[in-house]
């Protein structure tokens, strides 16, 4: 069970690290990595924003967050929510599947995601 943790720990700090190299990029190049979904179609895709969001928020400028992307906050909570879930899972028993009722909150987010991404689309969010 601590070989897991530590391997869980170490993937969270690549993970955290090469977000923040990307983080030091973006802030000394000002670029960013464009949305291809964007790009083709014109539309916003529902993560549209998330890198510009994600960098107010390492500013406390969470009004800056909500006008790049307004469903930067959920998606971070549920993102925390399944990191959590799926750790501690690996963790106790080696396995990173989810349970039937995760996978089943997992899909309501899914849904959720596709209203929020059509409504930002029609409304213009």
């Amino acid at each position: 069970m601590k070989k897991r943790a530590a391997r869980a720990a170490v993937v969270y700090a690549v993970i955290f690290g090469v977000l923040f190299l990307y983080y030091l990029f973006v802030r000394l190049t000002g670029l960013g990595i464009p949305c291809v979904f964007h790009k083709i179609t014109g539309l916003s895709c529902p993560g549209c924003g998330n890198s510009r969001a994600l960098i107010s928020l390492l500013h406390l400028d969470f009004s800056g967050a909500f006008k790049y992307n307004a469903f930067i906050f959920p998606e971070l909570l549920f993102a925390g929510y399944v990191a959590s879930v799926v750790t501690v899972r690996y963790i106790k028993t080696g396995k990173y599947s989810v349970t039937m009722p995760h996978e089943r909150i997992l899909w309501v987010f899914l849904a959720v995601l596709v209203v929020w991404t059509v409504a930002r689309n029609i409304i213009g969010i």
